[in-house]
């Protein structure tokens, strides 16, 4: 049996917002996931290759985190509020992150220097890993609790973020899309950067699997609340059961060589992942530290009824092309992908 609170309009922009946070884990997932090795290859031909892979799709990708901020404005402006006031050195660092990865994709080539190559590779590489902590670390954060007031207003600091709960939970983030990335790269590749990414596999599963099992305990530990829902609804404990699963066949694939199939068990184990934190956490968006009646919830937090009907209507309309053009895109960059040229050389 599902919580009733589900089926009414907030909860069913609770159930959107989801989705947006999954697209955005899935499609850009993948693409930061792809960057995680750049640090540590040598060749230059390889790493053109990581360039190469995601140069067509990369920022049409961003489209859902773009999406799911103006959602976010738009349905839940308290939620919004108190996010991006009480994250903002945080979300900052996101953005700088992402813009120094785009800067790094239009000069990295701009010059043969292997210093300036190396500069603009180690700025990507950031602009990958950061965001990729920072996206489970907030997310993290907003489920075990942050000091906010009556009012939505954050009490904290950027220190208050670095609790041992979000850090495991930005782990798990980093691990998941190193994995996604991946499985993308065995799609993509071939040569050196493939027999690279079987190994990256590997790292990046057993990594994946660590970091859940650390969160948990710590969860266990500092913030049980979280197991609540699981409880009180036993079907929740699906999610999880999928992300095992999808786990398992992951590596499965991969030690039979199945590749092609790969990308899409860690589409299904991403989605998963955000889907068992949203379980967890409803029908709270942020969670507070002061008082549990301070807390901001799908209900309190939630724009009026007729704004709530309209976005509906436009997201009904305008999240279909969006899935279009994606498929699009994908279909049209289809095929491996070689690093004898360098994007934008």
């Amino acid at each position: 049996m599902l919580p009733m609170e589900l089926f009414t309009l907030q909860g069913l922009w609770f159930v959107l917002a989801g989705i947006f946070l999954i697209g955005y884990a899935v499609t850009d997932g993948f693409d930061l996931g792809t960057g995680f090795p750049m640090i540590f290859m040598k060749n230059e031909e390889d790493r053109n290759v990581l360039y190469n892979v995601i140069a067509p799709v990369w920022d049409g990708n961003e489209v859902w985190l773009i999406a799911g901020g103006g959602m976010l404005f738009a349905a839940f402006p308290a939620v919004y509020a108190a996010s991006f006031s009480g994250f903002y050195i945080a979300i900052l660092l996101v953005l700088w992150a992402l813009i120094g990865r785009a800067i790094a994709f239009e000069y990295r080539n701009k010059s043969e220097s292997l210093a300036w190559k190396r500069t603009f590779d180690f700025i990507y590489w950031i602009g990958n890993v950061l965001p990729a902590i920072l996206f489970g670390c907030a997310v993290g954060n907003a489920v075990v609790g942050v000091p906010i007031d009556k009012d939505g207003a954050y009490l904290g600091d950027f220190f208050t973020l670095l609790r041992p709960v979000p850090l495991a939970m930005g782990l798990v983030s980093l691990f998941m899309f190193a994995m996604h990335g991946a499985a993308y790269l065995l799609r993509k590749t071939e040569g050196s950067v493939f027999e690279m990414a079987k190994k990256y596999a590997v790292i990046s599963a057993f990594g994946y699997l660590a970091a859940v099992v650390l969160t948990n305990i710590l969860s266990l530990i500092q913030a049980p609340y979280l197991y609540e829902n699981y409880l009180k609804y036993p079907i929740f404990f699906i999610v999880p059961a999928v992300m095992l699963i999808s786990w398992i066949v992951y590596l499965r694939l991969l030690k039979s060589g199945k590749y092609e199939k790969m990308v899409f068990v860690s589409s299904v184990l991403s989605g998963a992942t955000v889907l068992n934190v949203a379980l967890a956490s409803f029908p709270v968006f942020i969670r507070s530290t002061i008082n549990p009646e301070y807390s901001l919830t799908v209900f309190n937090s939630a724009s009026s009824e007729l704004t709530l009907k309209v976005m509906l209507i436009v997201t009904i309309i305008f999240m279909p092309i969006v899935l279009y053009y994606t498929k699009y895109a994908y279909k049209v960059f289809a095929g491996k992908v070689k690093g004898d040229t360098g994007y934008y050389h």
